[in-house]
């Protein structure tokens, strides 16, 4: 079994791009009818009637020519803001936002977007606000930001609904199915796919139908769910025939090609996958250009056709690098790397490989890592936000009620005038009565400030514990997965000096070893620092000795650790943060401190626990610090806040830095 295969257990092998829909004026007219309407614009006078052709023709351009459709909705845009028409500003700004959105230039995309939705907010148009919305999900979803895009497509459906608008709320709905699919969760997106596509057929849009049948047979493909997959597959490739539309079309093929590729016929997969690529490149769209190009490359290499494979798949991977196509540059590089082992160029295969390794982790970023933590901090929010708003409501009942009885004392006082000692008791009793309402009013403001510090806390836990047990699976990840692989590598090169003695001299063997040999501690160091064992196996203490024995081996900086009253362990999650809190500021030590000595110290009396860092380095100015707000510290503050600890910084010039972190332990 190859590298490439080894790692293709957990990921899949083939990149199968779901297309989403911007919404558009939906219409494909006859070419010969573009032309007219193109010749009608020389001669249109520049007023709202040439913004609406201008419109017209962008939408239509933007079937089968990207950069004409941006052309034509800037040129109508600039006018519009010529003449003043409002309306026009919005609905070319729009336009132009998603033609930059399929051109992959996300940042002006989502500057034109921001102006309609502020133009469409202005002038009270809520189906276009609902429309960037949609837009903008198309945007996050291709940089990856799929719970963003999530969020966005769900204002648009419900928006659509709220205005019974069931064209719009279809496309939203589609769109939500392609994320779905993003995130692996076929099973849901199928369910959903199938119920879209009867509402889809219920009318008589062509191009919805296409779109809608394009991302339910691209996620029944990637389920498995081949048989399935095929009545579906042949209707949407009868429409892709004949359709205008280029990125349909392109995508549709695709579909077809991942089919038969996951179906072992390769020659018919190919055939598509070439289809595929003609279509995209009339569209001139390089993001999915980036995909169909490694789905070809993958096909060929899978036949051994090394001069096509070679060649489509480094196409792939320069046009995912230059438009932001994290996804497809991830699975090409994972791709060449095969190509360069099978080839024999270790070399270039280990650095593809890493490059494959490196994509990971930025492609799960951290709100990527996160979204499991993401979902319950939102769940949380809302909860603790319905409390205020419930709370809230009591306190106005209150000072209804008080400005209520205001109202009637005052009549009182005119109509009992003459008896003078009841109107005395009926003063002290509303004293009495507007006091305790007072007290009950500060109470309230108390319960409501205590909510929002628990919706603080809550939010900042979640956080936390989605990044070490993201840390956690990394690590064991690199530890299990790809320190295995080396482990199997390094056993074949002591095989291969044992069977061919001589290859012990040749330099390229021995650098090629180094190679392995460094990558391998490498791997090790980053998943100890990661998650080290020794913290989860036996404590802090040991984990922190640990850690300082490690540095003091460089011989650069002596790390001495100092243990009071730390006989028995504490909670899990408290050694952790500690553990993070201490590592990150020993790794401030050593960028920053140029310090030959340092000192932790670690003193618990009871359930109080008071954590010192000290080193003799140069120091620093703690009010520049402060205003500076490095990531490293901050992220120090929020474990700190997290333990309900307080975080104490004394550092001087030329002398040093102590860092002092008091808190009080939860047993519990």
């Amino acid at each position: 079994m190859s590298l490439k295969e080894k790692l293709t257990c957990r990921y899949p092998a083939l990149f199968l791009f779901i297309s989403l829909l911007a919404i558009k004026a939906v219409s494909q007219l006859p070419q010969a009818q573009m032309d007219s309407l193109a010749r009608e614009l020389v001669k249109a006078k520049e007023d709202s009637n040439k913004v609406q052709l201008l419109m017209t023709l962008g939408n239509e351009a933007g079937y089968t020519d990207l950069n004409k459709a941006l052309e034509y909705a800037l040129q109508g845009y600039e006018l519009s803001k010529k003449i003043g028409y409002q309306k026009g500003i919005g609905n070319l700004a729009y336009l132009s936002g998603i033609s930059y959105i399929d051109l992959g230039n996300y940042a002006l995309a989502d500057s034109f977007l921001s102006i309609a939705g502020q133009k469409f907010t202005e002038l009270n148009i809520r189906r276009n606000i609902f429309k960037v919305y949609n837009a903008r999900g198309n945007s996050d979803y291709r940089q990856g930001k799929y719970w963003n895009a999530a969020d966005n497509l769900t204002k648009a459906a419900e928006g659509f609904d709220e205005l019974k608008d069931t064209a719009y709320s279809l496309i939203a709905y589609q769109n939500l199915i392609s994320v779905l699919g993003q995130i692996n969760n076929h099973p849901k997106a199928v369910e959903l796919g199938k119920k879209v596509l009867k509402i889809a057929e219920a009318g008589t849009d062509t191009l919805q139908i296409g779109y809608t049948l394009q991302a339910l047979t691209s996620d029944l493909i990637h389920s498995g769910r081949y048989d399935e997959a095929w009545p579906y597959l042949q209707k949407l490739l009868t429409i892709a025939e004949k359709t205008l539309d280029n990125s349909l079309a392109a995508e549709s093929f695709s579909a077809a090609g991942a089919y038969y590729y996951k179906t072992n016929d390769p020659v018919k997969a190919t055939y598509y996958f070439q289809r595929s690529i003609s279509r995209a490149e009339k569209l001139d769209d390089k993001y999915q250009l980036a995909n169909h190009y490694h789905s070809l490359g993958q096909v060929l290499l899978q036949q051994k056709k090394m001069p096509g494979a070679k060649e489509y798949l480094l196409k792939a991977m320069q046009l995912a690098g230059e438009f932001n196509n994290k996804k497809a540059e991830y699975n090409t590089a994972l791709s060449l790397s095969e190509y360069y082992e099978q080839t024999g160029d270790y070399p270039t295969g280990i650095k593809f490989l890493k490059t494959h390794l490196a994509l990971k982790d930025s492609i799960l970023n951290a709100e990527t890592r996160n979204y499991s933590s993401y979902l319950e901090t939102r769940y949380q929010t809302n909860k603790k936000e319905n409390e205020i708003l419930r709370l809230q409501k009591i306190q106005q009942q209150k000072d209804f009620a008080i400005k209520r009885r205001n109202t009637w004392l005052g009549i009182g006082i005119g109509l009992i005038a003459a008896l003078i000692s009841i109107l005395y008791l009926l003063k002290r009793n509303y004293g009495h009565k507007q006091k305790l309402a007072r007290q009950q009013s500060v109470l309230l403001e108390e319960k409501i400030k205590t909510i929002e510090k628990e919706q603080q806390i809550s939010s900042l836990q979640s956080m936390i514990n989605g990044q070490e047990t993201e840390r956690t699976r990394i690590a064991k990840d690199l530890h299990d997965g790809l320190g295995g692989i080396f482990s199997t590598v390094k056993m074949h090169y002591s095989t291969l000096q044992q069977d061919t003695p001589g290859i012990k001299e040749n330099p390229l063997y021995k650098k090629t070893l180094d190679l392995i040999n460094n990558a391998s501690d490498e791997l090790r160091k980053v998943a100890h620092n990661m998650m080290p064992e020794v913290l989860m196996k036996v404590g802090l203490l040991e984990s922190l000795q640990d850690l300082a024995n490690n540095i003091s081996s460089g011989k650069l900086l002596k790390v001495t650790l100092q243990a009071f009253g730390m006989e028995k362990r504490l909670a899990s999650s408290t050694e952790i943060m500690l553990y993070r809190i201490i590592q990150e500021l020993v790794n401030n030590i050593i960028k920053h401190a140029y310090a030959s000595e340092a000192i932790i110290q670690i003193n618990r009396e009871g359930n109080r626990l008071s954590l010192t860092i000290e080193d003799n380095g140069k120091g620093f100015d703690t009010r520049e610090a402060e205003e500076r707000r490095s990531m490293g510290m901050a992220t120090v503050r929020s474990r700190v806040d997290y333990l309900n600890g307080k975080l104490t910084i004394d550092s001087r010039k030329d002398i040093g830095t102590t860092v002092m972190i008091d808190l009080l332990l939860n047993e519990n």
